[in-house]
Formats: structure tokens, sequence, C-alpha cells
């Protein structure tokens, strides 16, 4: 009687975003308890500035989780020298019982569909999903929007909205060779829902239908082709009258009229694989106007192809990876602009030797915007002064090295460099990745150095590692030069009898302005971290940590030196 009192409460009092898993009635993890309790004390004391931190802080947190037939009750707690905060788990609308193939959800919830139909909307109804071998079926129903009224005192205009309701059902098979799915989703406004319109006139009554097939052929273990195509029948406003409409193919799904419209979205991909060897391609198109009821917001008016080779060489000891793709817009060329996009990317990992790895990167993203000007016979306006080309490019690398035994050591090298640039003037087009970009242009291109050397040594027996490391960063913007540049060193130790750790390291760094020095500061580090263990592993585990940081802005010319101290104490049980 209790467990049935238990699971009845459970349900008409809590959600949660997991799922009440009826097989675990009566079983020995029908209820769990976990959870943590956090404190963390700071003080921070500043010299020769002024203090705009609080020179003492507190925070005491903690939280305790119940979970009752896979249902996840979080009740959490904040207390500190600024506040403090409850949360607890009863205010939420929703459960999800499941049963062997079989689960449900019911109250204010969200399901999904696919991208181009239903996408992760709150409604407030019912679902459920149907997972029997190798099909599955969801299907759910309910209200997608609240009608809000205009409040005339609050200029609440941007709220205001129809009652909305929306129904969708998915069906699919998944064989060894086919897949396949068919998807319908409907959604209506409540014309009646609302009283008063407010005069900016945006706000209309929709109806939507949206239909999708989404399939998947697997002939070989090599090939495999996805394909999706989903249509939308859209009327943007069921209120206007259309007496001369005549009998069309969508009655019945829609309430059509002179606003109804009909618009596509599909993509498809194939995928080739053999031995070492593989490639990619992709290809999606949305109409310009393609929208559904089923999307907050939705991406429309683009066509975007892509393309994936890799390759993997001597027994996959060299990978090589490609990446390229191709976007546009204004596809139907009503727009005023239109944009083109491209990304390239490549990439290469070696293993050299035994220890030493090898890899690189570079990537380079191209946007091209033109304006296209309204014909006029009796002015003709300069439009490609509005024209305008950014191009972006990165390149990296690094060189790791690993070697030793007893005592190992590690060796890192990195390097990157990075350009952007912006292009405006008479553009009158643009190729991909910075090419045939012939023009009375002006451009900026800002340029990016960076490099880092680290080296690393551990002692395996002792539980000590010493390391230090050398880095450097110089950007350059037309006459102007900007370099950071410091070394660092640091150390740590492990003392295993007592489960204790403790840390230290200097850095240094300078900035300077076209090689004048601006700033150079000095920091100097130190913690301990303690992970004492229980008499019984069941009381949870205990950490307890401390860290120290002291930063020296030494003076410059113009400048004060400043100095700031930080400590921190952590104390942790986790059970």
């Amino acid at each position: 009687m209790e467990k049935f009192c238990l699971i009845i409460l459970l349900l008409l009092s809590t959600s949660t975003v997991n799922a009440q898993n009826l097989e675990k009635i009566g079983e020995e993890d029908m209820v769990t308890v976990n959870g943590g309790i956090n404190y963390n004390l700071v003080a921070n004391q500043m010299q020769g500035m002024e203090q705009f931190r609080d020179p003492f802080a507190w925070v005491l947190s903690g939280n305790v989780t119940v979970n009752i037939l896979d249902v996840s009750l979080p009740f959490t707690f904040s207390f500190s020298n600024a506040g403090r905060s409850f949360t607890q788990p009863f205010n939420m609308t929703a459960i999800h019982p499941t049963y062997k193939n079989w689960k449900a959800h019911l109250g204010i919830t969200s399901m999904s569909l696919s991208p181009y139909t239903f996408q992760g909307l709150n409604f407030a109804g019912a679902g459920v999903e149907y997972t029997p071998k190798k099909w599955h079926v969801k299907a759910f129903g309910g209200r997608i929007k609240k009608a809000v009224e205009f409040d005339a005192t609050a200029q609440n205009q941007s709220e205001v909205s129809y009652q909305r309701y929306g129904f969708g059902v998915s069906a699919g098979y998944k064989g060894k060779i086919t897949q396949i799915e068919v998807i319908s989703f409907k959604a209506y406004d409540d014309a009646t829902s609302i009283q008063f319109l407010p005069q900016t006139g945006e706000l209309t009554a929709r109806d939507n239908v949206v239909f999708s097939v989404k399939s998947s052929i697997r002939p070989t273990d090599a090939l495999s082709i996805n394909l999706e195509a989903a249509s939308s029948l859209l009327t943007q406003d069921v209120l206007v009258n259309d007496p001369d409409r005549k009998s069309t193919f969508y009655d019945g799904l829609v309430r059509g009229n002179q606003t109804t419209e009909f618009n596509n979205a599909h993509n498809g991909s194939i995928d080739y694989r053999f031995k070492s060897f593989s490639i990619g391609a992709k290809y999606e198109r949305i109409d310009p106007d393609y929208a559904t009821l089923g999307a907050v917001y939705f991406n429309n008016d683009l066509e975007n192809i892509t393309l994936n080779p890799t390759i993997s060489l001597f027994k996959k000891k060299v990978n090589i990876n490609a990446s390229a793709g191709y976007q546009r817009n204004n596809l139907d060329n009503l727009k005023a602009s239109d944009s083109k996009r491209w990304i390239g990317s490549a990439s290469v990992s070696a293993m050299i030797t035994k220890g030493l790895n090898f890899s690189a990167n570079y990537s380079n993203m191209s946007f091209f915007t033109r304006r296209n000007p309204t014909a006029d016979p009796f002015f003709n306006p300069i439009g490609d002064t509005l024209n305008y080309y950014q191009v972006s490019q990165n390149l990296s690398s690094t060189l790791n090295y690993s070697f030793g035994d007893s005592t190992k050591q590690n060796l890192t090298l990195t390097g990157s460099y990075a350009q952007s640039e912006n292009i405006t003037g008479r553009l009158e087009d643009a190729g991909a990745f910075g090419f045939n970009v012939n023009a009375d242009t002006t451009s900026l291109p800002v340029n990016i150095y960076n490099g880092m050397l680290m080296h690393r040594i551990s002692l395996s027996k002792s539980g000590v590692s010493i390391g230090w490391s050398a880095n450097a960063n110089h950007s350059i913007l037309a006459d102007n030069t900007t370099t950071y540049i410091g070394p660092g060193i640091n150390a740590s130790k492990r003392f295993k009898k007592w489960k204790l750790g403790m840390n230290t390291g200097v850095t240094y760094n300078q900035q300077l302005q076209n090689t004048e020095l601006q700033n150079h500061v000095l920091n100097y580090r130190l913690g301990l971290r303690f992970n004492p263990e229980w008499w019984d592993k069941k009381y949870g585990k205990l950490s307890m940590s401390v860290n120290g940081a002291f930063t020296d802005r030494l003076p410059v010319a113009g400048a004060t030196a400043t100095q700031n101290i930080t400590l921190i104490t952590n104390i942790s049980l986790q059970f």
C-alpha cells in the first residue's frame, strides 16, 4: 500500500525530464538518493588600486536528488553573503511514464519529429512513443501557444498571440538495408481566442500542414544514401476573405485563401567508405518562404553543398581530412541583396615515430554580400560601393614528443597563424577563399601569430612533476603591432600516503605596443588538495582544497605598481 501511494503521489505532483520506469516497482533500486554539499570561502586584498571586489565572500550550496522509478526529483539550495535561494521539483508540470516498448508524455512537455516539421516546441497535452522491434511510432497533440490579449495599459503588442493547437504523427521502419519514416504535422490558430487586435497589423491567425518523408538506404557496407523531403502548406491569414477562390487540391488540409503558400525543403547525402578512404557529399535546399508553425524560428532561402573526403595511409599512421562547403541565398532573385559563403578546411595527423606526433589544421572562410539596386531609368546608383567581402583563414600545427620510462618527459611545440580581412568598394563579384577580387577596394587585414613551447618532466616514483613554458603572441594591424611574451614554470607533488596534492607556479608576461613596454606582470600560485577516505565509502567522498594567487603588476612609465592577493578555500562532500 505504501508503494502504491508513493507512485500515485509522484504521478500527481511532479514532473521530470526523465521517464517513470514502472518495471522497477518492487526492485531494490526503486528509490535512490544522491547529491552533494559545497562550501567556498574567498578572500581578496588589493594594494595600489581600488578594492573593486568584496574582500570577503562565502557560498554554501548543495543539491539532493531523489530518484524514484527513474524519476529524478532535484532539490537545490544556496546561501551566501549576497543572498540565498532554494529550488524544488514539485512545480514541474509533466510526467513521462514508460513500460516496456511504450513511453508517454503528459502535461507541459515537448517532442521532436524532424527539423523541417516540428522541432522541440513545448506543448500542453499528451504524446506517446511506441518502439516494437524494427518499428517506431510517435504521436502527440495539444496546445502549442496560449492566447494573450492586448493590454493597452501595458502596451504588450509584441506578446499578443492567438491560441494555437498542434498535432503530429510519425511512423518509421528500420531494416538492415532500408530505413523509412513518414511524418505529418498540423497546427492552426483559434481566430476567436482573442477579442482585440493591436493596430500594428502584424499578428494574423495562421493555419499550417506539413508532410515529410525520410529514407536511408545502405545497399552495401561501404555505401549509404540518405534523403529527406518536406512540403509545407501555410495560410498566413485565415481571416482574409476570398469569395472568388476556386477549390484546390489542399482543401480539407488547411483553410486556404490568397495568402496560402506552398513551399518545399529537401536534403540528400551520400557516403562511401572503402578500406582507408571515404568521401561524403550533402546537398540541401530550402525554399525562400518555407516555414512551419512547429518552430520558433526557421532558416530558409538557402542552398548548401558540402564535400568531405578522408584518407588514411601507412596503416593509419597518417590521416588526412578535408571539407569544403558552399552556401547561397536569394534563390528566387527577388531580394535587394544576396550573399555567398565558402568554407574550407583540411587537417593532417601523423605518428612519425614512437612518441613523436604531428598535426596541422588549416581553415578558410569567405563571405561575399552584393547589393542588387532597383533599376531606375532616371537614376543610376553606384551599387557596387556597398558590396562587402570578408576573408578569414587560420593555420595551426602541433609537434608533441613523449619519451622516458620511470622519468617521463613531454615536449610540445605549437604555433598558429590567423588572418582576417574585410574588403569593401566597387566589387562586382568575388570567388572562394579570396580569389577573383579584382576591383577598386579598400582592405585592412589583421595578422596574428602565436607560438608556445612546453617541457614537462614527471618522476612517477616520487610523484613529482616539473615543467616550464614560453609563449608569444604578435598581432599586426596596419602600422600598429601588439606583442605578448613571457615564460612560466610550475611544479606539483603527490603524497599518496596522505591523499595530498600540492602545486605551485610562477609566470611572467610582458605587453609591448610598437616595441614600447605597456605592462609586465608577475603571477605566483600555490595550491593544496586533500582527499581523505572515510572508513565506509557509503558516506561519500570528501575533498578539501586551498588555492592562493598573488599578482604583481610591476610599474611602467606613467603607471604605479599594484598587487592583488586572492585566497580560495573549498570543502566538498559528494554522496
